[in-house]
């Protein structure tokens, strides 16, 4: 059996995908990684006859060989994204999609998990939270979490960022900001840089090897 790292950020090698690959490691557990955005999978069709039998979605898509091993695992990692303080839309599809693992027993009950996310213009605790809920409903166990304030904005390289008055880089930095602001590498925060966040987040690791 094996930590499951789930990560749904679109940005591959981005600092989601860096902080669950961190915990996992810190885990000192065998472990999974996968990136949800690496996978084709719809939203749950409401076919509750067909999976309740044996807790396994029978929708023919990339989820669907996910499921014995998610049953088998020891704990998961889930990171996001926040969007509108909120998981993103592969995280949000994927979590329910296990609506499949609540019928007639619970074959999550019990298991830890933990939850990271990154947000670019609040500290994305409503995330942690979204992802939590989720995860509660289905019987698995909180074990911690880390929001992530990275600042990084879509704005950075959207191209019309010094112009446009509608997105985040005008929300935050105003009109005079704007045309003062240099979008270059420092803009681009890791988590790496904090040694508290650091600490945070090898101490998850080491819950769910607990």
């Amino acid at each position: 059996m094996a930590i499951i790292g789930i990560s749904s950020s679109p940005i591959r090698g981005g600092n989601i995908d860096r902080m669950v690959q961190y915990i996992l490691d810190h885990s000192d557990k065998s472990s999974e990684f996968l990136n949800l955005t690496e996978l084709s999978y719809s939203p749950c069709m409401a076919c509750a006859h067909l999976c309740a039998k044996d807790n396994l979605c029978k929708l023919d898509d990339d989820l669907q060989p996910l499921y014995p091993r998610l049953i088998k695992a020891e704990g998961f990692v889930l990171g996001t994204p926040s969007y509108f303080n909120n998981m993103n839309g592969f995280m949000a599809i994927f979590l329910e999609r296990l609506w499949a693992l609540r019928h007639q027993r619970f074959p999550l009950e019990g298991k830890p998990f933990v939850v990271v996310a990154s947000g670019g213009i609040e500290t994305p605790d409503g995330t942690i939270e979204s992802v939590k809920r989720r995860m509660m409903a289905y019987g698995a166990t909180y074990t911690g979490g880390v929001a992530f304030l990275s600042k990084i904005l879509p704005c950075f390289k959207c191209g019309y960022g010094s112009r446009c008055k509608i997105g985040a880089l005008y929300k935050v930095y105003g009109e005079e900001g704007q045309k003062t602001l240099k979008i270059n590498n420092d803009l681009f925060v890791r988590w790496e840089d904090s040694k508290e966040l650091k600490e945070e987040l090898a101490q998850l690791g080491r819950r769910l090897a607990a």
